[in-house]
Formats: C-alpha cells, sequence, structure tokens
C-alpha cells in the first residue's frame, strides 16, 4: 500500500509541476483521480486502516530520527565535557576513549543521512537531497552547470503488464546504467531519482554540446540494451531526455519545468 501511496503523489506532483500555486482542492482532485488508476479505493474501511497505520509508521521513524538526534547532541555536549578534563589532567585513556566515541557518534549521523537523503530502491540521491542538500534554502543552484533529466517513457506499462518487481529492477538497472557509463567518461555528476521513472543528472565544468552527446550515446545503449528476467521475459524500454544549462543563483525550478516541458 505505501508503494502505491507513493506512486500516486509522485504521479500527482507531475501533473501539478508547472503551476505556481497548487491549492489543496486541485491537489487531492488530482490524487484522488491518480489513485482510481492503481486500484486505491479511497473511501475502502481497509484503506484507511493501512493508511492509519502508515501513518504511524512514519510517526515513528520521524521520532526515532529525532531521538537519535536528541541522544548524539547530549553525547557531543558530554565529549566536550569530559574532553576538557582530560586535557586538563593530561589523561591519555580518557582522551582515547572519548576518540573512539566520536568515531561511532560520526558513523551514526552518516546512517541518519542515508536514510533521510537516498533513495531506498536504487541508493542515488533522493527528491529530498536536492531540496537540502544540493540547492540553497531558497531552492535556487549554488553553483552553475548542466541538468539533464532522463525519462522511461513506458514504465507505467512496465508496471502494470509485468509487474512492480521487474519495474523495480528496471529502475535499479538504469541507475546502475548511468553511474558506471558516467565514470568511465570521468563525468563528474550528481544522479537523483526525482519521481519513480525519472531521474535528474547534475553536471559541472562541461559544455552543453559535449553532454549532449554523451547523454544520446548513452540513451541509444540503453535502447538497445535487452534485459532478461529469471523468468525468461525479454524486456526493452524507451527513453527520452533533455538538457538544459543553470546558472549559480537560478531558480531550480524554472529549469525543472523546461526540461519537463521539452519531453513532452
Amino acid at each position: 500500500m505505501k508503494n502505491q501511496l507513493k506512486k500516486v503523489t509522485d504521479i500527482t506532483i507531475n501533473e501539478l509541476l508547472n503551476k505556481d500555486v497548487i491549492m489543496p482542492s486541485i491537489y487531492f482532485e488530482k490524487f484522488n483521480k491518480n489513485a482510481r488508476t492503481v486500484n486505491i479505493n479511497l473511501h475502502d474501511t481497509s484503506f484507511s486502516n493501512e493508511l492509519n497505520n502508515m501513518l504511524i509508521e512514519d510517526f515513528n521513524i520521524i521520532e526515532k530520527y529525532m531521538n537519535e538526534i536528541e541522544k548524539n547532541a547530549s553525547l557531543i555536549k558530554n565529549t566536550i565535557k569530559n574532553t576538557q578534563t582530560a586535557l586538563l589532567n593530561k589523561d591519555i585513556d580518557t582522551l582515547t576513549d572519548i576518540y573512539s566515541q566520536m568515531i561511532k557518534l560520526e558513523k551514526e549521523v552518516e546512517v541518519l543521512n542515508h536514510q533521510l537523503f537516498i533513495d531506498d530502491l536504487t541508493s542515488s540521491n533522493n527528491r529530498k537531497w536536492i531540496y537540502n542538500k544540493f540547492l540553497d534554502k531558497k531552492a535556487k543552484f549554488k553553483k552553475s552547470g548542466i541538468c539533464v533529466l532522463i525519462d522511461i517513457v513506458d514504465f507505467k506499462y512496465i508496471n502494470i503488464e509485468y509487474g512492480t518487481l521487474l519495474a523495480n529492477n528496471l529502475i535499479i538497472f538504469i541507475y546502475n546504467f548511468l553511474q558506471e557509463n558516467l565514470k568511465d567518461e570521468n563525468i563528474n555528476s550528481k544522479i537523483a531519482r526525482f519521481f519513480d521513472s525519472q531521474f535528474l543528472i547534475f553536471i559541472e565544468d562541461k559544455k552543453e554540446k559535449e553532454v549532449s552527446d554523451l547523454i544520446f550515446n548513452i540513451k541509444q545503449l540503453l535502447a538497445n540494451t535487452t534485459l532478461k528476467s529469471k523468468s525468461g521475459l525479454i524486456l526493452k524500454a524507451d527513453y527520452k531526455y533533455s538538457i538544459s544549462k543553470y546558472k549559480e543563483s537560478e531558480d531550480s525550478k524554472e529549469i525543472f519545468e523546461q526540461l519537463f516541458h521539452l519531453i513532452k
């Protein structure tokens, strides 16, 4: 159910992306319409129960994050106090122990960041990463570069016709394929999964023509790649892409709208 709701939410946001103002009534109208396409009955009692369970699950996850943050903040406070005392007393054993605690704390923070900003299916960056890490607080670009949107045109059909498992494996394959090819070409890039079937690639220090040629070649390789499932099912997907330059301090919304407009 959670995956279905996420799918409906992504489709709804995608449809409303070009609107400057999204009223709640418009959002829920679109959401209800899209829910019917994935066979979710919003008035079903079992749906309400599952939704409540999901909300409780998400709340528990958030509460877990907050507890971890509170615990880590307390540890840092105590560690600083202990470090000051150990330095005054030249207590090497205590300083060594404090260092071990800080290493452990650093690893815990890395795990939290991974959970928050990494797509759980592909391990690519997610939408939260774009808006919380890559862009500034006003959703503007921190640096200049080139953005590429890769879209799996027939993802929805594949998902309905062949099932979620195969569709998910396709998404994982494409992310790995993009990552490996960009690395082979020594392209310094960041990849983020924006919606179910779409990836954004952010590239710095390259000319648009050079990136365009590279992405065209990658698209051709993808289009000519045949995937085979364990059951023997052979699959070829169709892809679209669009490219746009962006400048430092430029509004990301305009660039993203332009990219989505170009692939329609």
